[in-house]
């Protein structure tokens, strides 16, 4: 459970750091950029090179995946902020957080880790959990009604798929390639492949650098680090079980960041958000009242 909570607390970070950036008019590409260049000099300074070049195994399938995976990660972040552009904030939010529908079916259906320490308040808990989001992520529209046409539906399907692939990727590559020496070492490699990804797209566009862009990405790059740190250690903390960690990762993100948007950002919730919060706490009890039993 800690390593969830800690999970949750890198993320909510994030989450803070991005919502200052519109207030302080920080440029989100190249702040992006910098923050995966301060992920990799944390976790260096974190794990220490000693540790990083005694790992170091570039033809190893750890270090393959880890490439990949920083090539989703950027791609999908492009991909959030132009549906965020043209689509709204709700759109990209919610398809962002139903994601989690691909980790828990392949979780429970393909890679079947654990499956066996799931019961009937479990899976209530998971299916709540779909509905709870969706409430919380719910905002007023008073615009003219949109017609779910193919064309618009792409973009936000497009960050659905991409954003649940990242998170089975990473159960799938934990699961079977990182051991715990590696597990520090590999989100290292995952921004690298970020970085370097991001560098090369700024310098094509001709995208500039800022002073507040260099403060927001540092701001944004060292809880960055540790979510995905955290996010593989809860992972083996629950056996790899995607079905519970994920559900409620994420559910612990959206009432953390909603109740600080309230507290920071003066941000107006709706009854069916409401709603949506409450019924978030009874899915992170049915998703750990094993865990809070044992603990008694």
């Amino acid at each position: 459970m800690l390593y969830l909570l800690l999970t949750i607390l890198a993320n909510v970070a994030i989450f803070m750091a991005f919502r200052s950036f519109s207030k302080f008019n920080i440029n989100t590409l190249p702040a992006i950029v910098v923050n995966y260049g301060v992920c990799v000099i944390t976790g260096t300074l974190y794990v220490g090179t000693t540790a990083i070049s005694s790992e170091f195994a570039p033809n190893s399938s750890w270090f393959i995946s880890a490439i990949i995976l920083g090539l989703i990660f950027i791609s999908t972040f492009f991909l959030m902020a132009h549906t965020t552009q043209v689509r709204g904030v709700s759109v990209a939010t919610v398809a962002s957080k139903m994601s989690l529908a691909i980790p828990v079916v392949f979780s429970l259906f393909v890679f079947k880790y654990a499956l066996n320490e799931l019961d009937t308040w479990n899976y209530i808990g998971i299916g709540l959990a779909f509905v709870s989001i969706w409430l919380v992520s719910r905002k007023a529209n008073k615009t003219a009604e949109v017609r779910l046409t193919f064309k618009f539906l792409l973009l936000p399907m497009s960050i659905f798929f991409l954003g649940g692939l990242i998170d089975t990727y990473l159960n799938y590559v934990n699961h079977h390639f990182i051991t715990e020496e590696i597990e520090s070492i590999y989100p290292i490699f995952v921004f690298a492949s970020a970085f370097v990804t991001g560098c090369i797209v700024c310098l094509v566009k001709g995208v500039k650098f800022g002073r507040k862009e260099l403060i927001g990405g540092l701001c944004l790059g060292v809880p960055n680090y540790f979510s995905i740190y955290f996010n593989l250690k809860a992972l083996s903390a629950f056996d790899n079980n995607g079905a519970i960690v994920y559900p409620a990762l994420n559910i612990g993100i959206i009432i953390c960041s909603t109740l600080l948007a309230i507290v920071l950002f003066k941000e107006k919730l709706s009854k069916l958000n409401y709603i949506g919060v409450f019924l978030a706490l009874v899915v992170i009890f049915l998703l750990s009242y094993q865990e809070i039993l044992k603990a008694l």
